[in-house]
């Protein structure tokens, strides 16, 4: 199971990126993508969308499982990576390179998950 160091996670699998000052790149770890197996569809909520802690903003449609994405904080969509809805099989084979969106909050991000407490939280 691969788990790059250089990024945060949610308990929720999903891995954040930070790109900016308050943004984020986040996608599926490959942990979460192991649970729902081989994915043949990811449905997101819109871009602009504001969302509230724990709120879903997406669904992923897997072989195994349907698995929903849960906000890990208050932010607000700023970007849908729609190259996934032609080429949803990318994530199936590297998860960290294909993110689904890009977030934006200005709220604390402490309850995030570090490499090493996410290796602790999947094990």
């Amino acid at each position: 199971m691969q788990i790059p160091k250089n990024i945060l996670y949610s308990q929720q699998h999903l891995w954040l990126q930070k790109i900016g000052t308050y943004d984020y790149y986040v996608g599926i770890t490959d942990f979460g993508q192991k649970e729902i197996g081989t994915i043949d569809l990811i449905e997101l909520t819109d871009k602009g969308s504001v969302l509230k802690k724990e709120s879903c903003w997406g669904t992923i449609y897997g072989i195994n499982k349907t698995f929903h994405l849960i906000a890990p904080f208050e932010c607000k969509i700023l970007e849908i990576n729609t190259d996934l809805h032609h080429h949803t099989a990318y994530v199936n084979t590297a998860p960290y390179k294909y993110w689904f969106a890009i977030l934006t909050t200005k709220m604390e991000t402490s309850s995030l998950l570090n490499f090493q407490d996410y290796i602790q939280f999947t094990h």
